[in-house]
């Protein structure tokens, strides 16, 4: 009897809603299915700032990212680095400038977000680096506020089964980046006056710098937004966020 009580259990954990009662619940064959979704992420956005652990999503103010491995050679541009303990504060003041999704036969979409402005902290180790002329060596922490921030993001996502279940994984993800400007500050712990100089540069000619790291920024903020999307879908079934017409009786 005991077992049977501990098969019925897992039965009724197995079928439970994974998602909490404001998140968004599209039918597929709405045909304003993108107002649909927006308007579920406006009733999510007082739980962002904190995050949604039931579903994976961590807070989005601070936003951390506790490890990113930077290898890039480019014109005017050698980096190799590690950045740890990244953190952005005024992620949760995104807003949605446009969304486009295609349910047939795939799972296509693409986003255009605004945010007004981020202030990032993080640790680095540079190696074997330079930009332009500049010798960007080193180790630290590093501030940085940008402002005027533009985000558009297209990818592609593709079912999964896991125990008999349906879930969604974005398979492929690219993103096009815009800052207006920015603004940093370096605490160097092993070449000060160095690190000084590279800030400066920085700040006199943010927008060359940009253009510059623009490839490397988009790539990264690419892969963040895949591993971090991926990670909420894993622990939702597709059947709890889009949902079938009900048959006709």
């Amino acid at each position: 009897m005991k077992v049977l009580y501990i098969f019925l259990f897992c039965v009724v954990c197995a079928q439970a809603k994974v998602t909490p009662d404001y998140f968004p619940s599209c039918k597929r064959s709405d045909p304003q299915i993108e107002k649909c979704v927006l308007n579920g992420l406006e009733a999510m956005r007082p739980h962002l700032k904190e995050g949604i652990p039931e579903v994976n999503i961590p807070a989005l103010d601070p936003f951390t990212v506790p490890t990113l491995k930077l290898d890039r050679t480019a014109p005017n541009l050698r980096i190799k680095a590690t950045v740890k303990q990244a953190k952005a504060y005024g992620g949760s003041d995104f807003k949605i400038e446009k969304l486009k999704l295609n349910l047939n036969n795939k799972y296509a979409g693409e986003m255009k977000i605004t945010l007004p402005k981020l202030m990032v902290v993080a640790n680095y180790d540079v190696r074997g680096s330079r930009l332009l002329a500049l010798d960007i060596n080193g180790k630290g922490r590093i501030r940085g506020n940008f402002t005027g921030i533009t985000v558009v993001a297209k990818g592609f996502a593709k079912p999964i089964n896991k125990e008999n279940v349906e879930y969604l994984q974005v398979d492929k993800l690219v993103s096009k980046v815009r800052i207006n400007h920015a603004q940093i500050a370096i605490d160097e712990t092993e070449r000060p006056v160095a690190a000084a100089s590279a800030a400066s540069f920085f700040n006199a000619s943010p927008n060359i710098v940009l253009d510059i790291l623009n490839p490397l920024i988009e790539e990264t903020t690419a892969a963040v937004i895949k591993a971090f999307v991926n990670k909420v879908l894993g622990s939702i079934p597709i059947s709890e966020v889009l949902t079938d017409d009900a048959p006709a009786a």
